[in-house]
């Protein structure tokens, strides 16, 4: 087991991590712990933390609600209950979802108002209650940033919003063991183009670029690893800290262009999984990063293609790399699967730029309606 500090947070690391939060949670008197409908249980953690409130006398009760794309409903649901209990704490337990879903209620039980408030940018968030992070999954960083993403029901609206950072968070891959091959893929190809995005960005710095660099080299060579053999769990590991070292990347430097298009897709239809959406939309766009940033990105797709040069022309290359690399793990999704049609792409593009132009606009190249065309119709 090892122990990384970012600021105020504390992220543990290895086999045996979870029993770290002991010493942090004690004095907390009573917590809500936020779970999925499953995954806490079936990986194990969920009676790992019961068993360590149970030792520290802690009373605690479960909210196992949480969906994939989850919505400001539930978000509201989790105050709702953890204000009728009185907590003064909260635990999540699960991936991106369940921890975006706890950090953004934990700022709503301190600063008051609606999820929707928040997400519409009515509310900004004042405080926040302390929330600690048992991760199960190796993409989507929330463990470590202080972002929630999350639907506005009935507005085919998602949106991410500043919300906290946990005070403690757990990285024990004995829980990854049990994450279905799908959701190995998905989690996995989300911290990859974090890792891409924010090294591209406008407020990329050499730290993001070097986080970058590493996540994606450990991604490219243990990704096809796990698959192979799910059980390997000191792949599992490594998958972890690129998942980890790639939030880090998104918390300082942000994502663009891809992140931004498949939150329009994912937001119109809940069904499609993020990794789903950014690995379609990913190849195209890698095009168009490469050319505004081809020095960066020779370096970190190196793992994937030895030969790339650091030259606008290779983009094309760089492509194809990309798109190699993503067959080779079984990502050979298209939007079609998922209802969308090519006569959707100028409606989507315009509503991208529309919703989320702040981000788009720190791609490293000016992002057109054209770009997010081309880019959406390619993923057909």
């Amino acid at each position: 087991m090892f122990r990384l500090r970012f600021g105020r947070l504390i992220v543990y690391f290895g086999e045996g991590s979870t029993e770290a939060l002991a010493e942090h949670i004690y004095g907390v008197r009573r917590v809500l712990v936020v779970t999925g409908r499953s995954s806490a249980r079936r990986s194990g953690a969920l009676a790992d933390v019961i068993k360590i409130l149970n030792d520290a006398g802690i009373e605690h009760e479960v909210f196992d609600h949480v969906f994939p794309n989850p919505t400001d409903s539930v978000v509201d649901s989790i105050v709702e209950k953890a204000s009728e209990s009185g907590v003064e704490a909260l635990i999540a337990i699960g991936g991106g979802s369940v921890i975006d879903s706890t950090k953004f209620a934990s700022v709503l039980l301190c600063s008051g108002g609606k999820a929707r408030d928040y997400l519409l940018g009515d509310l900004s968030p004042r405080c926040s209650k302390p929330v600690y992070a048992v991760n199960l999954t190796h993409g989507t960083g929330s463990e470590v940033d202080r972002y929630s993403v999350a639907n506005i029901e009935g507005e085919k609206l998602k949106i991410g919003i500043d919300t906290t950072y946990p005070e403690v968070s757990v990285d024990n891959p004995r829980y990854a063991l049990t994450l279905p091959l799908d959701q190995t893929r998905y989690t996995s190809i989300d911290a990859f183009y974090h890792s891409l995005e924010s090294s591209t960005s406008t407020l990329s710095n050499p730290l993001t670029e070097t986080l970058a660099s590493e996540s994606v080299s450990l991604i490219a060579g243990r990704l096809p690893r796990v698959l192979k053999s799910p059980g390997d769990i000191e792949a599992r590991e490594d998958l972890l800290y690129a998942a980890s070292i790639a939030g880090v990347g998104i918390d300082n430097s942000l994502t663009h262009v891809v992140h931004s298009l498949e939150h329009t897709l994912s937001g119109e239809n809940p069904m499609l999984p993020h990794g789903a959406g950014l690995a379609i939309l990913g190849p195209r766009s890698i095009r168009y990063m490469y050319k505004a940033r081809p020095q960066t990105l020779a370096r970190i797709l190196r793992p994937l293609d030895p030969d790339l040069r650091p030259l606008a022309v290779d983009a094309e290359r760089a492509e194809a790399a990309v798109r190699r690399f993503q067959e080779g793990v079984g990502l050979v999704e298209n939007l079609a699967d998922y209802g969308f049609s090519t006569s959707d792409a100028d409606r989507v593009a315009s509503k991208t730029l529309e919703v989320f132009g702040k981000l788009t606009g720190v791609a490293p190249f000016s992002v057109s309606e054209e770009i997010l065309v081309e880019i959406y119709k390619d993923g057909f």
